[in-house]
């Protein structure tokens, strides 16, 4: 295999970011699961369907407790003469790198918890219209808005 380039890493609070997600996760796969639990309990399960929430509730906080550092961990990025190049995954590892010359246009994303946390996305299109080709979550906001910069100015160079 070729020499990998050295990454970036994510801030450190983009851990916390990973972490806050994945107890929405929780949340959510916790509500759906007790009004699924409610509804079996009405069946002729009885009072076994009760543990289904209480399962689903078990292995999602397993899995928060085990799965943003690891994320947090592989989350990397390049920004290499003629390419952009993104990192991630935990189980499943990518390295995508995404030529400069292909850039479409760059966008940087902020939803609330990202906002409270000082964190931006910064998403990647090329012209293959399938949304987006690169995303960076958990960047602090002034290298999303410094990569953003960067990515576009290079476009622009192409085009001239």
């Amino acid at each position: 295999m070729s020499d990998t380039p050295t990454l970036e890493a994510l801030p450190s609070n983009a851990l916390t970011l990973f972490r806050v997600a994945g107890l929405i996760r929780v949340a959510v796969y916790g509500v759906l699961a007790t009004v699924a639990g409610f509804v079996l309990s009405l069946t002729k399960v009885g009072w076994w369907a009760w543990l289904l929430p209480c399962a689903v509730v078990l292995v999602t906080l397993t899995l928060v407790a085990w799965y943003p550092q690891r994320a947090h961990r592989r989350w990397g990025w390049a920004l290499r003469e003629h390419d952009l190049l993104i990192a991630h995954g935990v189980l499943v590892q990518q390295l995508v790198s995404i030529p400069a010359g292909r850039i479409q246009h760059v966008d940087v994303h902020q939803g609330p918890i990202e906002r409270a946390l000082g964190l931006a996305r910064l998403q990647v299109y090329t012209a293959s219209g399938g949304g987006a080709d690169g995303e960076i979550p958990g960047l602090a906001r002034e290298t999303a808005d410094a990569l953003r910069e960067k990515l576009v100015r290079r476009e622009a160079d192409d085009v001239v």
